[in-house]
């Protein structure tokens, strides 16, 4: 019974729902802790000062609430980033393509804070296709051809790019990151389900050739 309600839930929809839900926890809850903290100290419409990095800063009340969002998307950026790594690769080439990136973005939040905001929305196009192979994985449904091509490429390049970055050939001269590869890493997992799913139609169409 509970095989067959795992083989129901359908993976497309659920992962970006889950992935977009993430961000958002990940950002609000302790946006909304550095707010709540700015508001006792800037009581009475008062500024707050307070630290940030080596240096420190005076807040006024207008500017609590996106402070507050850009401390906590700053703070959490390296976690954001590996989680929707394909929204990055998707998101970093636009951006540097923009001239002129103070036009579509919110003034409130900064140009690095508002790019890790919307990158998760770049991201839902990989979710989706990550539980439409773990759909196929499962026998929930038949997987077209494109779909696994296209997974299948993402996964070989993702393999690929992990070790460009392990060899130093990705971005000579920087020292390899935790983070970047714990990304790289969770994507090949991830995306790994649709060759996954590919070989396992394989395997089946060889038993029914043999069997009959």
């Amino acid at each position: 019974m509970r095989w067959e309600r795992v083989r129901s839930v359908r993976f497309r929809w659920l992962l970006p729902v889950v992935a977009l839900w993430v961000v958002v926890v990940v950002i609000a809850l302790p946006a909304v802790q550095t707010y709540g903290r700015l508001r006792v100290i800037g009581a009475q419409g008062q500024n707050a000062t307070v630290r940030v990095g080596a240096d420190h800063a005076t807040i006024s009340p207008e500017n609590f609430w996106p402070f507050a969002v850009n401390e906590a998307v700053v703070t959490h950026s390296h976690a954001l980033t590996a989680m929707q790594l394909p929204g990055a690769l998707v998101e970093m080439p636009l951006a540097i393509a923009l001239t002129n990136p103070s036009l579509w973005y919110p003034q409130q939040l900064d140009e690095w804070t508002w790019s890790l905001v919307e990158m998760p929305l770049y991201c839902l196009p990989a979710w989706w296709l990550v539980g439409l192979g773990m759909e196929g994985l499962l026998g929930r449904r038949r997987v077209r051809w494109p779909a696994l091509l296209l997974g299948s490429v993402a996964w070989a390049t993702f393999v690929l790019m992990l070790c460009e970055y392990l060899l130093g050939w990705m971005l000579p001269g920087r020292a390899v990151e935790g983070w970047v590869v714990a990304g790289f890493g969770l994507w090949i997992v991830l995306f790994g389900v649709l060759p996954a799913c590919w070989v396992l139609r394989g395997v089946l169409r060889g038993r029914r050739e043999l069997a009959s």
